[in-house]
């Protein structure tokens, strides 16, 4: 059923190695999906979280780091069990493209090159390869250009050097619960309108169900009121757009995404986030744009 999968937009460029993600939540809002680049992403904090990659459905530990080179592959962190208020997300992308140089063909890559071959199915690392990794991992951040890029294949090398690494699917794609058809139906639907207003009853007559049918499905799947999680969906879409580097002024972008009242947005940004928008750009934007 991958015609039903939600196709998630990346803001990667064809002039970029890779992109780097790092953001605290209170919760994960984004559907099983897939996108036109590999990622890797790390997770702590989020002890009882429901991790679907393909036709793998685990609750995960305290911490996660999951690779995945395929662009058909299907995944998603959801909330599950998890109870943690913040949770902490590390994502990097990088196209598939990166891989196509002769240069990756030479011997000095060939574990590179076996373990991305492995992560098409997507690969889990164990605690102790997770441990020893981080570091490489967090200092990624921390530098721009040629730099960033190097730590970057060291990274992919250590990890490639790791023992305890399973594959995770056993096939590329996978048949959704009827569940989880309804949440991607109805984020399909909020992703539509994210800029107009979207009532409870139009989408409950969207995904044919009663309001108290609806009201039901979406407690259960997200553990939030309606409100909550639209407002909560909203402000992460607006984040991963200022994480995207893009020089919109803040309440053009949040506009796009349903949001009028700049007073009001401030509020709901800060509820989500602890800070304002102007002091997330200025001071807390993490991603890395290399050229």
């Amino acid at each position: 059923m991958l015609a039903d999968i939600f196709k998630e937009k990346t803001p990667l460029t064809e002039r970029d190695t890779f992109l780097l993600f790092e953001r605290t939540k209170a919760s994960f809002t984004f559907p099983v999906h897939t996108h036109e680049v590999w990622e890797l992403n790390f997770v702590e904090h989020a002890a009882g979280a429901r991790r679907v990659v393909g036709d793998s459905d685990e609750i995960i530990g305290e911490q996660d780091l999951v690779l995945i080179a395929n662009t058909e592959l299907e995944h998603a962190w959801l909330d599950g069990a998890c109870r943690s208020r913040d949770i902490h997300e590390i994502t990097i992308q990088f196209p598939p493209t990166l891989f196509d140089s002769p240069v990756f063909q030479k011997k000095q890559f060939d574990s590179i090159m076996r373990m991305m071959a492995k992560a098409e199915y997507g690969l889990a690392f164990g605690e102790s390869e997770i441990r020893r990794i981080q570091p490489y991992l967090r200092m990624i951040a921390t530098e721009k250009g040629f730099y960033s890029v190097m730590k970057f294949f060291i990274l992919l090398y250590e990890l490639s050097l790791s023992h305890e690494v399973r594959t995770l699917s056993s096939k590329v794609s996978q048949e959704l619960s009827e569940s989880d058809r309804l949440m991607q139906k109805m984020l399909g639907y909020i992703e539509k309108h994210l800029a107009q207003t979207i009532t409870t009853d139009e989408l409950a007559n969207y995904l044919g169900m009663s309001s108290s049918t609806f009201f039901r499905f979406l407690k259960r799947n997200t553990r939030h009121s309606f409100t909550e999680f639209l407002q909560e969906y909203r402000i992460n879409r607006i984040v991963h757009e200022l994480n995207s580097n893009s020089r919109d002024p803040i309440m053009d972008i949040a506009s796009r995404y349903g949001f009028v009242s700049q007073s009001y947005f401030y509020k709901v940004f800060r509820k989500y986030k602890g800070i304002t928008p102007q002091e997330y750009r200025e001071n807390y934007q993490r991603v890395r744009v290399i050229v």
